[in-house]
């Protein structure tokens, strides 16, 4: 996944020697519901605080096409107590903190002062659980693919900046998830809503 990143990324900038092409770039901050089929489980004791997210992106785009290329980078934290129910049932106050590489397809018409849409699409996500922060217990690191579902409200704040609001869906480790439940893992296999907001600038 790390490999088509940089293929896809490099292939963007290769790309844009036509004027009638637009580059764009975008950053945001947001927070929402992590982990929340763990978080509302009643038969385990998980408590996963309201996480903080951010992200930044690459957008490849031609004005006739219906659908944009866009290559992003989400971080995602979140505070986790309670106990260990995989293992030893051990407390937990620790964090889980992830990095997803992915690849979208967006589709967003720029034509009036507020617009609607949406974009889809799969990344690689490496994550770190530690299961005590107070004395610094070893980090156990996970990689999976993860799929990415977002909303976009966007409004233009002049001919090359935007603000956007993104709801999102961000389901880890789907392939995971269809295993026996007892095979699952603390802050694995499991869906978040983010609702972020962030800037759109139009390099091209």
């Amino acid at each position: 996944m790390k490999n088509i990143t940089l293929i896809a990324i490099i292939i963007l900038f290769a790309t844009l020697e036509g004027k009638s092409q637009n580059l764009e770039v975008g950053f945001g901050l947001g927070t929402g519901s992590a982990y929340m089929y763990e978080n509302s489980d009643s038969s385990i004791d998980i408590d996963y605080s309201l996480p903080f997210s951010s992200y930044l992106d690459l957008k490849y785009s031609k004005p006739d096409s219906y659908f944009g290329l866009k290559i992003k980078f989400q971080y995602l934290n979140a505070a986790i107590k309670g106990r260990n129910w995989k293992s030893s049932n051990e407390p937990i106050d620790g964090d889980v903190t992830s990095l997803t590489s992915m690849i979208l397809l967006e589709h967003l018409k720029e034509k009036n002062k507020w617009n609607f849409g949406y974009n889809f699409g799969f990344g690689y996500t490496h994550q770190e659980f530690r299961q005590d922060l107070i004395n610094l217990s070893p980090v156990v690191d996970h990689n999976f693919m993860s799929i990415n579902f977002s909303g976009i409200i966007s409004s233009k704040l002049s001919e090359n900046l935007a603000l956007q609001l993104e709801p999102t869906l961000f389901w880890t480790d789907p392939v995971g998830s269809l295993r026996e439940r007892d095979k699952w893992q603390i802050a694995g296999e499991d869906l978040s809503i983010l609702l972020q907001i962030g800037i759109k600038y139009k390099i091209h």
